[in-house]
């Protein structure tokens, strides 16, 4: 009997202070603006953050019970309770409120970016938002009871449940990938043949010109991976340079063009590009370039108009006759590496992406939100080891012993162990990759004793040791013996 004067006097107070609601609606907007931080020495943000993909499933439950309800009351087919559905709705914000905090805690750490994590975060602010909005129309209408305030009232629980639709999608998005819910649906497009572009449609510099330069120097200048500070997966960032003194592209004049100048200096010049290893422009891409930055360098310019200029008809149509072969070649190369990824069958706590500028190429990366991934799920990658060339193993359960076969990744150039198990006895392992570029041990108990194992990847240019206990002795040995390798103490890039 206790229990309805409770449930009498806590619906009065909750109708008194019911701009309380619109306060919190008001501020949740503002979460987006805070930056993560730079350094999270906190265990306990990373223990509470990583209870949110437990949390949310209380929010899917109880918002769409509010509004199922309302729809059964208003067609008289089962009247609930007002205080029922008031009792359900509060306790869905509380939820809300919960996990939209805890996912925050996650995204402040800055170990999840991108812009699938941006609209997460968006998501789910817009849900709490939403919510805090409905529960301050639903006790207004019981104080008012104005029609007017009813509709909006169920106008905003719509759009909760609809942001709700969304915010899970971007969240299962993180969890299993862009294409998870749509992979068997029976309405997926079918992927297109491949088939050449019509000849009369091709530019210069978007199909040709690209076409080359993708191959051989967008692997070191593109948006991720910018050398200099040049970018040229687009003409706007190539005509904008880099940070060196002279300009990247000065139209009609391919001697004033540091991109022109660098592919033309002798082999054993320091600034030759691209550099020692890779393969560089042939005598037609040269002349072709060179060409096209004389003669001004226009990206609407077609290839059907240039071979008809007799003064490099001969280069455009030789270089012609092998583009549609590397096109469909790129295109088969994709396809293939697409499908031995698919071979490997599900593997639920790993994203494998295709390189964008290499097909062949395979990246790894722990998925989000976090979950198990120790020594032993290594094994179920080995198909895939001679293709993976950049590997992000943060926060996982990796030790030592899976050094192993990490060292049997032999195109790795960058790996991220960051937050991992190890402690070194393993590294040597990592001696025999010799394209390794990129190493991040930061946040581990790495061993002074086991990181010298350093001075023997001779591939090696940049080493993370951000948060470790590295006596600066040894640092210093490190730097005496490798002057060249680039040894970082603050935090490094996330992948």
């Amino acid at each position: 009997m206790r229990s309805i004067p409770t449930l009498t006097r806590l619906k009065s107070i909750s109708i008194k202070y019911r701009f309380v609601f619109l306060v919190i609606a008001t501020s949740v907007l503002f979460l987006p603006l805070i930056k993560p931080f730079e350094t999270v020495n906190s265990d306990t943000v990373y223990f509470l953050g990583r209870f949110h993909p437990l949390i949310i499933h209380f929010p899917i439950v109880l918002i769409l019970l509010v509004l199922i309800f309302e729809v059964l009351a208003k067609t008289k087919i089962l009247l609930v309770p007002k205080f029922l559905i008031g009792l359900i709705l509060g306790t869905s914000l509380l939820s809300c409120l919960i996990s939209m905090t805890l996912g925050f805690l996650l995204y402040l750490t800055g170990d999840y970016t991108g812009e699938i994590v941006w609209q997460h975060l968006w998501g789910g602010v817009l849900l709490t938002f939403s919510v805090s909005l409905a529960v301050f129309l639903f006790l207004s209408f019981h104080q008012i009871k104005s029609q007017n305030i009813y509709l909006a009232y169920i106008a905003v629980l719509i759009l909760a449940n609809l942001t709700l639709v969304y915010t899970s999608h971007q969240g299962g998005s993180l969890t299993h990938g862009k294409e998870y819910l749509a992979e068997y649906s029976p309405i997926k497009a079918k992927q297109p043949e491949w088939e050449p572009k019509p000849v009369e449609e091709m530019l210069i510099y978007e199909d040709v010109i690209v076409g080359f330069m993708d191959r051989k120097c967008m692997s070191c200048h593109n948006e991720n991976k910018a050398k200099g500070g040049l970018i040229l997966t687009s003409f706007e960032d190539l005509v904008k340079g880099g940070k060196g003194e002279h300009p990247s592209l000065v139209k009609n004049s391919s001697i004033e063009s540091e991109v022109y100048r660098r592919v033309t200096l002798p082999v054993n010049d320091d600034d030759f590009m691209p550099p020692e290893g890779k393969t560089p422009l042939n005598e037609n891409e040269v002349s072709l370039l060179k060409w096209w930055i004389d003669n001004g360098a226009d990206p609407e310019l077609k290839v059907v108009e240039a071979s008809q200029n007799p003064e490099i008809e001969s280069v455009v149509n030789v270089y012609l006759s092998e583009l549609e072969k590397q096109q469909r070649d790129r295109y088969l190369q994709k396809l293939s590496t697409e499908n031995l990824i698919k071979s490997l069958g599900n593997i639920g706590n790993v994203e494998l992406t295709i390189d964008p500028y290499d097909e062949k190429s395979i990246f790894l990366s722990m998925k989000f939100p976090p979950s198990s991934f120790g020594d032993n799920d290594l094994l179920k990658l080995q198909p895939i080891f001679q293709n993976i060339t950049k590997a992000s193993f943060i926060g996982s359960d990796l030790s030592d012993d899976g050094f192993y076969h990490l060292g049997q990744m032999t195109s790795l150039k960058e790996l991220y162990l960051q937050q991992t198990q190890i402690k070194g006895d393993g590294l040597s392992q990592l001696t025999g990759l010799k394209n390794l570029q990129l190493l991040d041990l930061s946040k581990t108990k790495i061993s002074d004793g086991y990181l010298l194992n350093i001075l023997m990847m001779s591939s090696l240019q940049e080493l993370y040791l951000n948060e470790t206990s590295t006596k600066k002795e040894v640092i210093d040995a490190i730097k005496e013996n490798r002057p060249a390798l680039n040894i970082y103490l603050e935090r490094g890039k996330f992948f």
